[in-house]
């Protein structure tokens, strides 16, 4: 009975999730606002040519550490193989995005207003 209520509970958070999504996205496109997923930066940072990355073996696993400068904007991507630990990207004067992968206010493919520079 328990597993069953798990399922349903799951289910229910992915909806809300998924609406929370859906809203934002169309709060973004009705503004004109740029927005960015933070799957979609982190790709972005990977496939750069002037990303530089670096490979630490820690506590049995291979982490990935990737820093970027462009347009005055600095990207950091902390990876665990395709897994995404952290990305923030910052300016001097302010932080614009800054993702956990132990927090859950927000999720990879949430749309997030980002300033036009790629």
């Amino acid at each position: 009975m328990s597993s069953y209520f798990d399922k349903v509970v799951t289910k229910v958070k992915d909806s809300i999730a998924h609406a929370t999504d859906s809203v934002r996205k169309g709060i973004l496109t009705l503004t004109g606002e740029a927005s960015v997923s933070v799957n979609q930066l982190a790709e972005f940072i990977k496939e750069h040519k002037e990303t530089k990355t670096e490979c630490k073996y820690l506590l049995g696993n291979y982490y990935y550490f990737s820093h970027l400068q462009e347009h005055g904007i600095h990207y950091y991507l902390e990876t665990n193989g395709h897994y995404i630990l952290q990305l923030d990207a910052s300016t001097k004067d302010q932080v614009l995005i800054a993702y956990r992968s132990y927090k859950d206010k927000l999720s990879l493919n949430s749309p997030i207003k980002f300033p036009k520079v790629y």
